[in-house]
């Protein structure tokens, strides 16, 4: 999932944090028995955050977020003869979800910090949608609602690094880099029944954090 900077706010404390973050996922799928050829798709993710600092080092952290995954799958167009014409068509699919990362990890330094997070995310399906492309003089360009066919809970890994910038008292910027494997399959027997199909992507985020008074 890679992520590309959405300004993100976050309220930050002593020992409490909370507050919004966003940015842009990067995300594809690990599959068998799925579609081929499948290639990145670029999302949006953003929400609420919130940190609890167990110690100066150690801490505690959850977030409630919107995170759009997906991939893209190209179809090859080939002549009489078996040879690729060199025209393709690209089919999109986006699943968004309702995610929920609860991660532990430690920080070092104080005005200029470094952290590293590991988490489990639970996520909830909010929307599943394939877009086939128009192709001329056979058929034009449709949406298909799939909500109710895919797996409606994904359950992945979650592995995070980043630092922050400490530029008054109680406020702080910050940027992290994340990487997200699903270990549950999008498929079920109403969709794809016989393969498998587990998000995967890196996130990218920049958010601003406010120390709350004890």
């Amino acid at each position: 999932m890679i992520t590309y900077p959405i300004l993100s706010f976050t309220v930050f404390g002593q020992d409490h944090i909370v507050g919004l973050k966003g940015g842009m996922n990067l995300t594809n799928v690990n599959s068998s028995n799925f579609i081929s050829n499948t290639d990145n798709q670029t999302g949006f993710s953003g929400g609420v955050t919130y940190e609890y600092r167990l110690s100066s080092k150690f801490n505690f952290g959850m977030d409630l977020l919107y995170v759009q995954k997906g991939f893209t799958s190209d179809i090859i167009f080939i002549d009489q003869t078996g040879i690729p014409t060199g025209e393709k068509a690209t089919l999109v699919f986006n699943y968004n979800y309702l995610s929920l990362p609860v991660k532990a990890g430690f920080t070092v330094g104080d005005q200029i910090s470094g952290f590293v997070n590991l988490g489990l995310v639970p996520s909830i399906l909010t929307d599943a949608r394939i877009t086939d492309p128009a192709i001329e003089g056979i058929r034009d360009k449709a949406t298909y609602d799939v909500t109710d066919q895919v797996t409606g809970f994904d359950f992945g890994g979650l592995a995070e690094v980043g630092g922050s910038y400490r530029f008054n008292k109680r406020f702080l910027l910050l940027t992290s880099f994340g990487y997200q494997q699903s270990f549950t399959s999008i498929t079920n027997e109403h969709y794809y029944k016989n393969g498998k199909a587990r998000h995967y992507g890196m996130a990218l985020s920049i958010g601003l954090k406010y120390a709350l008074k004890k």
